[in-house]
This record gives structure tokens, C-alpha cells and sequence, in this order.
């Protein structure tokens, strides 16, 4: 401890001291005999009392040890000389004695905070002064061990006891009727096993009701056994799980898998608005009936031709716009039914741009005329006199004794050649095909049928016969802006191998083909076949009879592929023999021809 706490200490015992002392003087002076001397037991109180006062003014709280010493010799004098005057104090308490034990106890106190080392590192504190120290410490903590246990004890009983809400007066166990939650739960079995009862009844008496068919014999179980009896259920008939949406997809080509053909068809709701051609169509496209780039074209624009001609104008409503949104319902549809080519687009925009042409003003019946009349002008300018164009160009690059070697059926390679023949040119045709599609096979029987000379091979023996090809001659899909042909599947490989024996690729195709669309493979947009299509129907034992049922096997159907420009040698348009990069010029002198 630090000197100035064990001043502090020594001048709260003195203090007490001193006040005990004033206490006792004080008593004795109230019991002394009047007129006296002040005498008690032949001792001068008044001589002792201005001693000790001397000695109190004289002293201050000194550290050293000799001034506490001193200090507390003189009061354990005062204390065995005047015996008589404790008791007396003892027996009268005054205002000053009471404040005295008062302090005395803020001392003893202070002392007990302190602890046993403090108060024995304090010189001043007699034996007396410890002990009691010492039991008052022991008294206390006796105390707080009761208050602990009784608290205890509370808590305790507080926690067997339920706690009962203040506004119900009743504990959380219980509902509104005193009944705890066991209770509740017996009731609430017990009103489910008679609910089951009764069903069970209703059950058998309508069992009984009914002619009871022959039951099958039941084995007989031990007596010991409980056997619950179920009502009987009627069995649900067994359904064929359907596949996932993904079953039998090539993961490479699934944003080609869309909701076309024979789901859109069921689509159609029977109070339609659209145009009875418009469906017609639609179901032909969805069929694969209508094939061909122009031939799908030319449909088109009949089935709008037949939608103008009968189209009733609303009242209050300008003719284009009518007609605009009508036209846009049967595209929806038509595009459902099957993705449209590059010919039915760009046919679209120039009807759209011809419609918007219209004065706002215009009589119906001359605005229908005139939209008629610009489909015929351009079903013939654009497919009939393209085609003648183009024939006559072809003619020219034919020599007689020439092997032309064809793939694939096409309107207009068929146009060509049957021209080229009627002109007295004497050529050899060769037709490649394939198993999977029939185009070939149709394309020879309209030659034949010509009276062409012509032979058929199967596109797996091209690179036997390319050798004796003297020009190659290909119809086209669309050819896109980037140079790239799009043609039926198997173009590609025809023209690679003619590429190969050094053999001339000629592509004919009518301007109205041209796409703006870039694409350099066959994954990013194509149409995909019936996948049936590729499987041999009069071979019993094929591997790919049952391949709906294996989520292993994905027959895969494409139905263009894309022929990059460097396989190509020209392109033969109406316009001229230009070569593949020059469709971008194309392209720009069709729409300024069209204003759009």
C-alpha cells in the first residue's frame, strides 16, 4: 500500500477514537454530582479531559511510526483507567455516541474493503479492531451464501411451476378451455381416428352395394399378427412417362430445335381470322409439300394476293394499317409453320414497301388492284424473267459433248437444261443424290421425263465420277452477303471435290436470293429434318429402328449446309456472272432499284 492510504487509515482510526473519547466525557459529565468537582473515583475528569484535548490540538497525523504508537498508548490508558465510565456510556446513548459508532462503522468498513493485508499493513488498528474487522467479513459473506441459495430455490420452483400469462391467466400449454397441449393432442387423434372410421364405413357399405367380384385367396398370416385391412383404390392406369426436353438432342445444335410442323398446327383456334389460303398454306409449308426456295416464294405471294382480294376494310381506319396488321398475323403464323427462305423475306419487304407507298386517302377497291398487280410484276420480273435471264447465260458456257454434273433437285438447274437441250446443244447429265433425301431421284425422273440422257450416283461415289465432269452446275438456297452459298446438305462436298479435281463450280441464283445474313458454317441458323428420315424403313434389323427409346442415340437431320466463296467459281444472276464477293454491290443496286 502507498503512504498516503495508510495515512487516510490512521486518521479514521483516530478519529473514531477521538469520538469515543468525547463520547465518554461527555457522559460523564451529565452523571456527575452537582457542585461537585468533577471527580469520579478520586480522578479529575476535567484534568484528563484538557490532557487529552492538548494532545488531540498537538497531534496531526504523522507517518512515522513512533507518533501512532504514542497515539494509541494514550488511549488504551484512558480506556483501563475509566472502566466505570464505559458502562455508564453503554447505558445512556446520546446524539454524539450514536454518530460516533457511525463513524466507527464507515471505518470497519472501509477496513473490510481493504482486506486483511491492508488492515495488517496498518499499524494503528489494535487486535480488537482486526477481530471484528475479521467477523464482520465473515458475517457478510454468510449472508450473501443465504441470499444465493434462497434465490436459487426461487428459480428453481419458478421452473416446475408453468408461467401463466398476466392478461389470460393461463400458462402457454393451454388453450382457451385450461386444457394443456398433450390434452389437445389426445382430442385431435382421437377426431381423426373417428373421421377415418367413418370414411372406412362409408367405404365398405358401398363395397357391399356392389356385386362383389371372386376374390384371389389370401395367405393366412399367424394369429399373433395384426393385419390393418385398406380401403382398396382403384388402380390408375399406367401412364408412359414423357421424355425430357432435352432427350435425344444434339447439344451442339439445340437453339435449331423449335416448336414447329404438327405442334403448330394444333395451335390454329377454330374461330381464326386468318385468310383460308394463309392456312392452306401454312399446313403445305409445315408438311415439306411446297419445296424449293422459288416455288415456296411464288406460294407466298399467291396466298397474300388471295388475303388482299379478300380483305374487308374496318370502318374509320386507314387501308395500309388494316392491312399491315392483318398481314402481320399471317406471317406469325406462316413463320410458326416453317422458318422462312431469303426469297419469302425479301418478297415480304417489298410488299410492306409497295403498302406504305399507298396514299392515305386511296379508294379500296384501286389500292387492292394495285397491290395485285405489283405481286404479279414481281413474280415475274424477279423469278420468270431472272430465270430466263439466267438460262440464256448458261447456254452459253455449255459446249456439246459436255458431262454436267448436278446435286439435288432444283427449279431452276432443271429450267436450264431442258432449254439447253431444246437448242440442239448434245451434253451428258449426272445427277448426284442420296439416300436420305429424295430430290435427286425426283430430278432424274423430270429429266428422263425431258428426254435427257442422264445417270444417277449416290453421293458417297462423287470422287469416282468427278473425273470425267467437264462443268459443275448447282442451284442455291440463298447466297449471303459474305460470299457464302447456302444450298441443300451435301452442296458443300459436291463442290470440294470438283474443287479438288480442278473442275469449275457454277451457282445459279436469281438476285431476289440475296441475304443480308452473315454466316460462315452451318451451326448458326438451319432447319432441321425429320429425323426418321435417316433411318432405312425396309431393314428390319436397323440399329436406328428404336431410337426414340435410347437417350444415347441423336439422329441428326440438316437441312442446308453452307459452301464457303473460295469453292465457287461464279455466280450466275440475271444481271451478270459475277463472282461470290460481289453480293454486297448486289445487294445495295436491288434496294435503290426498289426505293427501299
Amino acid at each position: 500500500m502507498s503512504s498516503n492510504q495508510t495515512a487516510k487509515s490512521r486518521e479514521e482510526v483516530l478519529a473514531a477514537r477521538e469520538a469515543k473519547k468525547q463520547a465518554k466525557l461527555k457522559g460523564k459529565n451529565n452523571n456527575a454530582i452537582p457542585g461537585g468537582d468533577n471527580t469520579i473515583g478520586n480522578k479529575k475528569i476535567g484534568n484528563v479531559a484538557s490532557k487529552d484535548n492538548s494532545k488531540k490540538d498537538n497531534t496531526t497525523p504523522v507517518q512515522n511510526k513512533t507518533g501512532a504508537s504514542n497515539c494509541v498508548d494514550e488511549v488504551d490508558r484512558a480506556a483501563v483507567k475509566e472502566p466505570a465510565l464505559d458502562q455508564a456510556a453503554d447505558n445512556q446513548k446520546t446524539k454524539e455516541q450514536i454518530i460516533a459508532e457511525r463513524a466507527a462503522k464507515k471505518a470497519a468498513k472501509q477496513a473490510r474493503r481493504k482486506g486483511p493485508d491492508d488492515v495488517a499493513a496498518n499499524p494503528d488498528m489494535t487486535v480488537k479492531d482486526v477481530v471484528e474487522t475479521l467477523k464482520d467479513i465473515k458475517n457478510v459473506a454468510k449472508d450473501i451464501q443465504d441470499i444465493t441459495a434462497k434465490v436459487s430455490a426461487i428459480n428453481f420452483e419458478a421452473k416446475k411451476k408453468p408461467v401463466v400469462n398476466a392478461e389470460t391467466n393461463k400458462a402457454p400449454g393451454e388453450d382457451s378451455s385450461g386444457k394443456s397441449k398433450a390434452e389437445l393432442r389426445a382430442e385431435r387423434r382421437a377426431k381423426q381416428e373417428a373421421q377415418r372410421a367413418a370414411k372406412q364405413a362409408t367405404v365398405d357399405k358401398a363395397a357391399k352395394a356392389k356385386p362383389e367380384p371372386k376374390k384371389p385367396e389370401v395367405a393366412v398370416k399367424p394369429e399373433g399378427d395384426i393385419v390393418k385391412e385398406k380401403s382398396p383404390k382403384p388402380k390408375s392406369l399406367e401412364k408412359a412417362k414423357p421424355k425430357s426436353v432435352n432427350a435425344n438432342r444434339v447439344n451442339w445444335f439445340q437453339h435449331l430445335y423449335t416448336a414447329q410442323d404438327k405442334d403448330a398446327l394444333q395451335k390454329v383456334s377454330l374461330n381464326s381470322t386468318l385468310h383460308p389460303a394463309i392456312v392452306r398454306l401454312g399446313v403445305q409449308l409445315a408438311s415439306r409439300v411446297i419445296t424449293g426456295s422459288n416455288a415456296r416464294c411464288i406460294a407466298l405471294l399467291n396466298a397474300i394476293k388471295e388475303m388482299v382480294k379478300d380483305y374487308t376494310l374496318p370502318a374509320k381506319t386507314e387501308f395500309s394499317r388494316g392491312l399491315e396488321s392483318h398481314l402481320t398475323a399471317s406471317l406469325e403464323y406462316l413463320w410458326a409453320m416453317r422458318q422462312p427462305s431469303a426469297a419469302q423475306t425479301n418478297a415480304v419487304k417489298y410488299f410492306r414497301h409497295q403498302l406504305t407507298q399507298l396514299p392515305n386517302n386511296v379508294d379500296e377497291f384501286d389500292a387492292k388492284k394495285r397491290l395485285q398487280e405489283e405481286i404479279d410484276h414481281y413474280i415475274e420480273d424477279q423469278i420468270d424473267k431472272a430465270g430466263e435471264a439466267i438460262s440464256m447465260a448458261v447456254q452459253k458456257k455449255i459446249s456439246t459433248g459436255d458431262n454436267i454434273l448436278t446435286y439435288g433437285c432444283s427449279s431452276l438447274i432443271e429450267r436450264i437444261l431442258r432449254e439447253a437441250w431444246s437448242s440442239q446443244l448434245k451434253f451428258r447429265t449426272v445427277i448426284v443424290g442420296d439416300r436420305v433425301s429424295d430430290d435427286g431421284r425426283e430430278m432424274l425422273r423430270r429429266l428422263v421425263a425431258a428426254g435427257l440422257p442422264c445417270s444417277y450416283v449416290d453421293i458417297t461415289a462423287i470422287s469416282f465420277v468427278m473425273n470425267t465432269i467437264d462443268k459443275v452446275l448447282l442451284g442455291a438456297s440463298s447466297l449471303l452477303v459474305n460470299g457464302s452459298v447456302l444450298g441443300a446438305a451435301g452442296t458443300a462436298q459436291v463442290a470440294l471435290a470438283a474443287a479438288a479435281s480442278n473442275v469449275p463450280v457454277l451457282v445459279a441464283c436469281e438476285t431476289h436470293k440475296f441475304s443480308e445474313r452473315v454466316q460462315t458454317d452451318a451451326f448458326v441458323y438451319n432447319e432441321l429434318g425429320d429425323p426418321d428420315a435417316l433411318i432405312d424403313k425396309n431393314d428390319e434389323n436397323s440399329p436406328l429402328k428404336d431410337w426414340r427409346s435410347n437417350p444415347n442415340l441423336t439422329p441428326l437431320n440438316l437441312t442446308y449446309d453452307v459452301t464457303p466463296a473460295s469453292l465457287v467459281t461464279a455466280v450466275i444472276t440475271e444481271k451478270a456472272i459475277l463472282p461470290c464477293t460481289s453480293a454486297p454491290v448486289v445487294l445495295r443496286t436491288k434496294l435503290t432499284e426498289y426505293g427501299m
